[in-house]
């Protein structure tokens, strides 16, 4: 039951070293790219399959659990800029001049987010989308003892209350991933600031509940943009003296510490939420998705 990657205290495997960055992944081709998840496939045991096509605009190997029936994709590793730098707080504020609210976005997404620092991402894998109904009824069936009979549990991600997220993370094995990790994905490697297309003016129409149009980004990673997931860190306000590496911060073994964006909004200052590197503090006893990541072998 880990609570945080051991990938930072060792040095990656050389038969995974295309998967050390964008560039060193891009550059094979993708026979080569599909026996790089064969070799992770057989490197985790039997309880892990290769999958026969690649996964995203980034072309990602990926494997599928047998037990649990979640695909994982192979995330290249790298580095980039966590947190806010000056120019995407102005990018935010331009986008409510118009509402006369600059100066309120800024205050809004400023106080979380700083210092910006650089951060050494190691490859790892990472569920393409949260534990579904299913999944949680199959692994955790004693927590739903008073649900009718006849109760038939969906294929769609749900969230769980904190101390449950921290039970099936205990039951599967897996962690969650470190919010450095989660920023990467949802940048995309550095690639992008937002979840979804910049926005050229802010409206409610952006609210992911009034629009959910949900779709994977490059990394085949899926539902980012459609609530709050749990990270492994202890919720900080703020980056200062956050570790260099994307491995969690202080981690919780039952998670306070949720990123991502939830729909519902009241107002159009809550479409910031949609910018990859804003946060929205502290989440408490409030229940959120549960994403699930495994270290490379």
């Amino acid at each position: 039951m880990p609570l945080l990657s051991s990938a930072y205290s060792r040095r990656l495997h050389p038969r995974f070293a295309p998967l050390a960055s964008r560039e060193g992944l891009d550059a094979l081709q993708p026979d080569a790219r599909l026996a790089l998840a064969s070799e992770i496939a057989r490197a985790l045991g039997p309880t892990f399959a290769p999958v026969s096509q690649l996964i995203g605009a980034a072309g990602l190997p990926s494997l599928l659990h047998g037990p649990t029936k979640m695909q994982f994709v192979a995330v290249p590793g790298g580095t980039f800029v966590m947190g806010l730098s000056e120019a995407e707080i102005d990018e935010i504020a331009a986008l409510y001049a118009p509402l006369g609210r600059a100066d309120e976005a800024r205050a809004l997404v400023r106080w979380s987010t700083q210092p910006p620092r650089r951060v050494r991402v190691q490859p790892f894998l990472c569920a393409l989308e949260p534990v579904t109904d299913r999944l949680a009824h199959a692994r955790l069936a004693d927590m739903y003892p008073d649900e009718d009979e006849g109760y038939v549990p969906s294929d769609a991600p749900v969230p769980f209350a904190p101390r449950l997220a921290a039970e099936l993370r205990g039951v599967l094995g897996f962690r969650l991933l470190s919010e450095a990790e989660w920023e990467w994905i949802a940048r995309e490697g550095g690639a992008r600031s937002w979840l979804r297309e910049p926005p050229t003016s802010i409206s409610l129409a952006l609210d992911p509940a009034r629009d959910p149009s949900p779709h994977p980004n490059a990394f085949g990673v899926d539902l980012l943009q459609a609530g709050l997931e749990f990270v492994a860190d202890a919720w900080h306000e703020g980056y200062a003296g956050a570790p260099a590496d994307a491995i969690a911060w202080q981690p919780r073994a039952i998670p306070d510490n949720t990123r991502g964006c939830h729909g519902g909004f009241q107002d159009e200052i809550e479409a910031v939420r949609l910018h990859a590197g804003v946060r929205e503090g502290r989440h408490g006893d409030d229940p959120a998705a549960v994403r699930f990541a495994i270290d490379l072998p």
